[in-house]
């Protein structure tokens, strides 16, 4: 039987990397053989690849509706195709925050029609509790913020037990930014009048994370948790300790807290972000939780901004997906992680802890959706490759063994030997 598409090559499957070939007929994986697959189109991945389950990245902000200066629908899904990326969720902190059915479902009409790739949205939490069990057809899961952040979304941890209970009750999970204010609200006013690169780092101290943490699992119950970003040995350290009492918790680490420490913070005025960069002990004890599996989900916290606004203004956030393929290159190629470990953080998880039950993984019946990385395609990173509106990196000039050679979204090719086949 003829296929639409035939894709072979190095296939991370459930059990291990082994050369194969997938047979893609209407947009879902319909066959998977070791030869003797046909089709109306092929791909004979080089022996240089490793052919992945499609990327999903459970944390991304795509600014609209309301800051399309610094990013749209159509520029954001044109950069996670360039990762290798075919799922991302969008964070609700919005200038109109996405908190009800009005704003959900307008960002939804956007995302349909400007969208390369699919969108799945976080609902926002605010003080009208009435409000999460109204929008829970129109989301994957919930946002609660711990800290202060757009769109007066901050949940004071006092209601915090009370509102994990009424996520809990629509069966959705919550993922959670944790930073305590009060800690930041304290050092705010104990450096007052200091400046200095990494200045940042220390109005958003460790313990900020450590005690939020640590206070949701206190209140969370049987709430299905993903604590966002973390980015402390001491806020792993809380969440593994909670899974040895059977907690329902799951745990991601952006990119940028992987690759750059505080240190990096001289170097250039960009890498400013919430939680922000950590001391490199910190930063090697994400990398080894990443790759021991006490963390689940490899995430980008895409959160782009103009280079005006990141130099005038000092907004907080960097930009990610552009570069997620050549950050998986790197975890391979110069950091010892196995494919099956990328497979899992980068998809398999992601699928199984918020109920994706049709992506995540290279089987039968799944949707065609996969990423080719090609591990000895080096590319130095640059803002002229950028698709991202906002046109930088944080990672200029960074030489990456390898990159993102296809990405196929539904059986069809959005990115093919190197090359966009769509434009934002």
């Amino acid at each position: 039987m003829d296929h639409d598409l035939v894709l072979e090559g190095a296939v991370v499957t459930q059990r291990g990397t082994q050369n194969l070939q997938i047979g893609v007929r209407g947009g879902r994986i319909a066959e998977i053989k070791r030869q003797g697959l046909r089709g109306a189109k092929k791909i004979a991945a080089p022996s240089s690849c490793v052919i992945f389950p499609g990327f999903i990245d459970t944390h991304v902000h795509l600014r609209e509706p309301g800051w399309e200066h610094k990013e749209d629908f159509a520029s954001g899904t044109a950069a996670a195709v360039h990762g290798g990326v075919t799922t991302v969720f969008d964070m609700p902190n919005n200038p109109v925050p996405a908190t009800d059915v009005r704003a959900l479902e307008t960002k939804a009409k956007l995302a349909k029609f400007r969208g390369l790739i699919d969108v799945k949205f976080l609902g926002g939490v605010d003080s009208r509790l009435s409000l999460i069990r109204k929008i829970r057809g129109l989301v994957i899961g919930y946002k609660i913020y711990l800290a202060e952040t757009t769109g007066n979304l901050r949940t004071p941890h006092q209601r915090l037990r009370e509102v994990l209970a009424a996520v809990g009750r629509t069966g959705r999970p919550a993922s959670l930014h944790c930073e305590l204010q009060s800690i930041l609200d304290r050092r705010r006013e104990e450096l007052a009048g200091q400046n200095r690169p990494d200045l940042h780092s220390d109005l958003r101290p460790p313990e900020a994370e450590i005690e939020s943490v640590r206070m949701v699992l206190a209140a969370k119950g049987r709430t299905k948790v993903n604590f966002c970003h973390i980015s402390t040995a001491g806020a792993l350290g809380l969440v593994e300790e909670s899974r040895g009492r059977s907690s329902k918790a799951a745990c991601e680490v952006a990119l940028h807290h992987l690759f750059f420490s505080r240190k990096y913070m001289f170097r250039s005025e960009l890498l400013k972000m919430n939680p922000p960069l950590r001391s490199e002990s910190d930063r090697e004890a994400m990398m080894l939780g990443l790759k021991t599996g006490k963390i689940d989900f490899l995430v980008t916290d895409h959160a782009p901004h103009t280079l005006m606004e990141k130099q005038n203004e000092g907004a907080c956030g960097v930009p990610g997906l552009d570069n997620y393929g050549n950050m998986v290159s790197w975890l391979i190629g110069s950091q010892g992680f196995a494919p099956e470990t990328i497979a899992a953080v980068c998809a398999g998880n992601q699928a199984r802890f918020f109920g994706l039950e049709d992506r995540g993984s290279i089987t039968v019946g799944k949707r065609a959706d996969l990423t080719v990385v090609d591990l000895k395609a080096p590319e130095k990173a640059s803002s002229r490759l950028i698709r991202s509106k906002c046109g930088w990196t944080p990672y200029e000039g960074v030489d990456f063994p390898g990159r993102v050679r296809w990405t196929i979204f539904e059986g069809r090719r959005l990115m093919d030997d190197f090359e966009l086949t769509v434009s934002p």
